[in-house]
């Protein structure tokens, strides 16, 4: 799942939260299989995480997320990523162990630059923790935080080949059309006041096994 990044916030103490901020707004969940994650705000000092998080990715899945192959990050795009300006967008990292064994396994993110009520939205899951529950888990986050700001809809814009998206959106009843510019991508939608996924249960296994994202 793609999104447009904006420009990085500015390094400035009213756009930038330090290393603490996001704490208060962790959640711990645990995933279909047992294993218990934190799902929290992205921290500008989340560099290095989100660097080995890209490099962990099989190069299908980094494709998959950037629509082009990139092997390493470069530190504009790092810094894009993890400096998230809140007046425009939200960014969760889902996280397993503490301290210096933190070890990020997920993220999800949008952006709606100018205040609009459509956002752009991404998904991405570790090759190894596809199928257990986690980007249901994450996708609930941005739909709550789209719900608090008013926002009316979703929308991401995928590769056509990229069956994992195409798999997601169908277990989140996505609405989806080819871009009309651009017969390689599916253009995919979410009515954020519509949706049941904060009412909805946990994926079941068959689902899971049907949507790899999920």
């Amino acid at each position: 799942m793609t999104t447009t990044l904006p420009p990085a916030a500015p390094l400035a103490s009213e756009a930038v939260p330090p290393p603490t901020a996001g704490r208060a707004d962790a959640r711990q969940e645990v995933l279909r299989d047992g294993t218990r994650v934190v799902i929290r705000p992205i921290r500008a000092d989340d560099i290095e995480h989100e660097r080995r998080f890209i490099g962990s990715l099989s190069p299908r899945v980094r494709r998959f997320r950037f629509l082009d192959t990139i092997n390493t990050p470069s530190a504009e795009l790092l810094r894009q990523m993890t400096v998230v300006d809140p007046a425009t967008g939200v960014a969760y990292v889902a996280v397993i162990g503490e301290g210096a064994r933190e070890q990020q396994i997920g993220v999800a993110r949008f952006s709606a630059p100018g205040g609009e009520l459509d956002c752009e939205f991404a998904v991405t899951v570790g090759d190894a923790w596809q199928n257990r529950g986690l980007g249901t888990l994450l996708m609930r986050r941005l739909v709550e935080a789209a719900r608090a700001r008013g926002m009316d809809a979703m929308h991401s814009s995928d590769a056509a080949d990229n069956d994992l998206m195409r798999k997601f959106a169908q277990h989140l009843q996505m609405q989806h059309q080819r871009d009309p510019q651009d017969a390689t991508l599916v253009l995919y939608s979410l009515n954020v006041r519509q949706s049941r996924l904060l009412d909805s249960q946990p994926v079941s296994g068959s689902e899971a096994r049907h949507s790899p994202l999920a």
